[in-house]
């Protein structure tokens, strides 16, 4: 997962995008505008990371379907640490009310054990 904060120059939206594996396959990716301003790349980082997690939730349920049941978190590696914080840590909560509450829905289902957030150096 990774997003390009305020990159579009004309509307300065954030371009957020992820891939899943199965084994070395590619089976699900999207590189999409977000539709709304961040107003920081933590924001940013945080609503890409919630739309990866639909998508493993999504995934998960086509798996299920397909009888293939996924016992262990779903790996989303992450370059932001504070994205990591956010979801693991219900203290940095009381100081980010101004992310909206569906936002949220990572930490619910980082709880769950449903994903794994693991962070990856982006500096060479």
């Amino acid at each position: 997962m990774d997003v390009d904060w305020a990159c579009n120059v004309s509307d300065r939206k954030s371009t957020s995008g992820f891939m899943f594996f199965i084994g070395s396959g590619a089976i699900s990716w999207s590189s999409k505008k977000q539709p709304t301003i961040a107003l920081s790349s933590t924001k940013a980082k945080y609503r890409s990371t919630t739309i990866a997690t639909c998508e493993i939730v999504w995934l998960q349920k086509v798996l299920s379907d397909l009888g293939q049941l996924v016992y262990a978190p779903i790996v989303i590696y992450c370059d932001n640490i504070n994205n990591i914080l956010l979801a693991n840590n219900l203290v940095y909560h009381v100081r980010t009310k101004h992310i909206n509450v569906h936002y949220h829905f990572i930490r619910e289902k980082f709880l769950a054990r449903e994903i794994n957030l693991i962070h990856v150096n982006t500096k060479g």
